[in-house]
């Protein structure tokens, strides 16, 4: 049944893109010298990654810990380098360019809404892929607002760039409790992942063909 829909975030990772942090680690753990578990120890078990996505540090000081952890200098671990490595780990899921394009059609205006941080989302957008150059009316990034999904600040700070009630946005995400925590604030939200699950779920809200 097509519903009154006034804009449609996407999450990025799992829906415009796909990602796989063991690429990450074995990329890591080659500049650094070091094995893949210790790469994923330091970068995702210790929540390293976690206190970059939510802002809590800067990409400075997301490698200077890196550094200091695994006693290594600067010329060892150059950031550019060590945020690269770190990044290089997506593919894109292309066939979500005209799911997003149909949906801005439709609904009047799309927008980003993920758990990232800067290192990943500069990746992703300088990348040639069709689907890094969508053109979003509103970004929301769990670096920026400090706060990671399901966490309630970040979706108030979504809703509050969207500028429209809460049932009239829909949400596209691949993770269960993501997807709850927006429905509990009257959202349409839908779990799923990009490419043909996606383009389902936006025609059944939106219509189409």
């Amino acid at each position: 049944m097509t519903m009154q829909i006034e804009f449609v975030y996407f999450d990025l990772g799992n829906v415009l893109v796909s990602f796989d942090p063991e690429i990450a680690c074995r990329n890591f753990a080659e500049l650094a010298g070091v094995s893949a578990d210790r790469a994923r120890e330091v970068i995702y078990e210790s929540g390293l990654q976690d206190r970059y996505e939510s802002g809590e540090i800067t990409s400075r000081s997301f490698t200077q810990t890196l550094r200091e952890v695994l006693q290594l200098d600067a010329d060892r671990l150059p950031q550019d380098q060590v945020l690269d490595a770190i990044s290089d780990m997506f593919t894109p899921i292309d066939s979500m360019v005209p799911v997003v394009e149909f949906a801005r059609r439709s609904a009047g205006r799309v927008g980003v809404l993920s758990n990232t941080c800067p290192a990943h989302w500069r990746w992703v957008r300088k990348q040639p892929w069709p689907v890094s150059q969508i053109d979003y009316d509103v970004r929301i990034l769990s670096c920026e607002v400090m706060s990671m999904k399901p966490d309630g600040k970040i979706y108030e700070a979504a809703e509050k760039a969207a500028r429209v009630r809460p049932d009239r946005i829909l949400f596209i995400d691949d993770k269960p409790e993501n997807v709850e925590a927006a429905a509990q604030r009257g959202w349409r939200a839908e779990q799923c992942l990009g490419g043909e699950q996606a383009k389902a779920v936006i025609e059944g809200f939106l219509g189409g063909k």
